[in-house]
C-alpha cells in the first residue's frame, strides 16, 4: 500500500507503466549515446544470477554471432555516422565468445565511432591470451566477477575457482593497459558475518584496483537462490544485518581512499568510471537485450530460437515495448542519477527545460526532512543514510519490476502485455 502511494505521488495521468507486444511500431533512435551486448553464455550456471543465460556450447555460440551481426546491419541506419559514448558488452560470460566479440565491435565500427569499451568475465576464464585479446579489441573498461575472498562462499554461489586463481587474475589485469580495473564482490551470503565480509573488503582494498563494486546476494524469484530461499533451504541476512553489512561497507572504502560513485561502487583515483547499468539513451543488441530510447523501453526476445527467427526474416528481434511520456523520462532520469548518489541540478534543467526544484519539491522536502541528502555545489549529494535507503527503494521497485519483465520474457516467448504492478 505505501508504494502504491509513494509511486503515485510522482506519476501522471498519462503515464503507464506498461509494456505491450512489439508489432513493427517506429522507434526513435535519434538519442542513442550508448550500445550493449548481451552474450548469454556460460559455462555454468550460478545459483544466484538473474541474467538470461544458456549453457555455453560452440555450435549456440556461432549461430549467435551470426545473428548478432546480421542485427547490428538492421541498424546500420541507426548508427551510421553516431559518436558512441561507450559500448558495454555483458552475459552470461562474454570472454567466451572473444572471436565473436571481435567481429561484433568490427562491424559496429564500420558504422560508428566507440569511445570507450567496458566488457565483464571471471577468474575461470582469464588468461594472459584473453587479456591480450581484449586489448586488441580496444576494450578500456574491464571487470572481474570475483565474488568473494572467502573459499566456502565462493562453493556456495558455485564458484568453482580458488582464491589464489581470483588473486592472481586480479595481478595479471593490473599489469595491463586497461583505464581501469573494477571487481565485483558480493556481500549478505547466509551466515556470513561482519569479520568475515571484512577479510574480504582488506583483500580487495590491498589489490589496490581502481573500483570495488559489491552487491548483495539478490534473490530473484526465478534465480535458484530465489526458489531455495522460498523452500527455506536458504537463510539469508535480515534487514538490519544488511544494513549493517552495507554501513561497513560504505564506512571502509571511504576510509581508504575510495569515493562512493553509485549504491554499490566506490572508485579511487582519476580513473574513468566503470558502470554496467548508468547509460540515459542506449542500443541493446543480442537475446533479451534492453534498448532505452527516451521515448520507448524495449527489450530482445528472451527465447534464442525466437531471436534467430525474427533476425532471419530481417525483423529487429524485439518482444516488448513501452512508450515513455515526459514525466515517465524524467522519473528514469532521477531515478539513476539517484543510483549514482547525486542529482545534478543544472543538467536536469537544461536537458529537460524545466525547474527540478519546481517538479519534485515532494522529493526534495523529504529527503532533507530525514536528513538523507545535502546541497553541494550545484547538486543533491545522499549521505551514507540517504544512500541506503535508496538501495531499499531499488529493491522494492526496480528489482520487482525487472523480476515481472524477465519472470513473464522466460516463460512466454512474445507477451501480450506486462503491467507493472507495485
Amino acid at each position: 500500500m505505501f508504494k502504491k502511494f509513494l509511486l503515485s505521488q510522482f506519476l501522471e495521468s498519462n503515464d503507464e507503466l506498461r509494456f505491450i507486444k512489439y508489432a513493427s511500431q517506429k522507434v526513435d533512435y535519434d538519442s542513442i549515446k550508448h550500445l550493449y551486448v548481451h552474450i548469454p553464455f556460460c559455462r555454468n550456471k550460478c545459483p544466484y544470477c538473474p541474467y538470461f543465460k544458456e549453457k555455453y556450447h560452440p555450435v549456440l555460440a556461432k549461430r549467435l554471432e551470426d545473428s548478432l551481426l546480421c542485427e547490428i546491419d538492421l541498424h546500420a541506419e541507426n548508427l551510421t555516422g553516431k559518436n558512441i559514448e561507450s559500448l558495454y558488452i555483458g552475459g552470461g560470460t562474454p570472454t567466451l565468445l572473444n572471436g565473436t566479440l571481435s567481429k561484433v565491435i568490427g562491424r559496429l565500427k564500420q558504422f560508428c565511432s566507440i569511445k570507450k569499451i567496458a566488457i565483464e568475465t571471471n577468474p575461470e576464464d582469464v588468461n594472459e591470451a584473453l587479456l591480450s585479446e581484449l586489448e586488441q579489441m580496444g576494450c578500456n573498461l574491464l571487470s572481474l566477477g570475483i565474488q568473494d575472498f572467502n573459499q566456502q562462499n565462493l562453493s556456495k554461489i558455485g564458484r568453482k575457482y580458488s582464491v589464489e586463481r581470483a588473486l592472481n587474475c586480479i595481478d595479471s589485469a593490473r599489469k595491463r593497459n586497461f583505464e581501469t580495473l573494477n571487481i565485483d564482490l558480493i556481500f549478505a551470503y547466509p551466515e556470513q558475518s561482519i569479520s568475515q565480509l571484512n577479510e574480504s573488503l582488506e583483500r580487495a582494498i590491498e589489490s589496490n584496483v581502481e573500483q570495488i563494486t559489491m552487491y548483495p546476494l539478490f534473490t530473484f524469484p526465478y534465480s535458484t537462490v530465489g526458489e531455495f530461499k522460498t523452500g527455506k533451504k536458504v537463510t539469508l541476512p535480515n534487514s538490519f544485518q544488511r544494513k549493517k553489512f552495507y554501513y561497513h561497507i560504505y564506512e571502509k572504502l571511504l576510509e581508504n581512499g575510495y569515493e562512493q560513485i553509485s549504491v554499490w561502487s566506490f572508485k579511487k583515483g582519476s580513473s574513468t568510471k566503470y558502470s554496467s547499468v548508468t547509460r540515459d539513451n542506449y542500443l541493446g543488441l543480442g537475446p533479451s537485450a534492453a534498448t532505452y530510447t527516451g521515448k520507448q523501453f524495449l527489450f530482445n526476445s528472451f527465447s534464442l530460437e525466437q531471436y534467430h527467427k525474427q533476425i532471419a526474416e530481417g525483423k529487429k528481434p524485439y518482444s516488448i515495448m513501452m512508450n515513455i511520456s515526459k514525466n515517465l523520462e524524467k522519473l528514469f532520469w532521477l531515478y539513476w542519477r539517484l543510483y549514482e548518489t547525486s542529482i545534478p541540478i543544472g543538467d536536469y534543467e537544461e536537458k529537460f527545460n524545466s525547474d527540478f526544484k519546481g517538479d519534485f519539491k515532494k522529493l526534495i522536502f523529504v529527503m532533507k526532512m530525514f536528513g538523507y541528502t545535502k546541497d553541494l555545489n550545484g547538486s543533491l549529494h545522499l549521505n551514507k543514510r540517504g544512500v541506503h535507503y535508496i538501495h531499499l527503494l531499488q529493491n522494492h521497485f526496480a528489482l520487482n519490476y525487472v523480476n515481472q519483465i524477465w519472470s513473464t520474457s522466460t516463460k512466454v516467448t512474445i507477451p501480450k502485455e506486462i503491467v507493472l504492478k507495485c
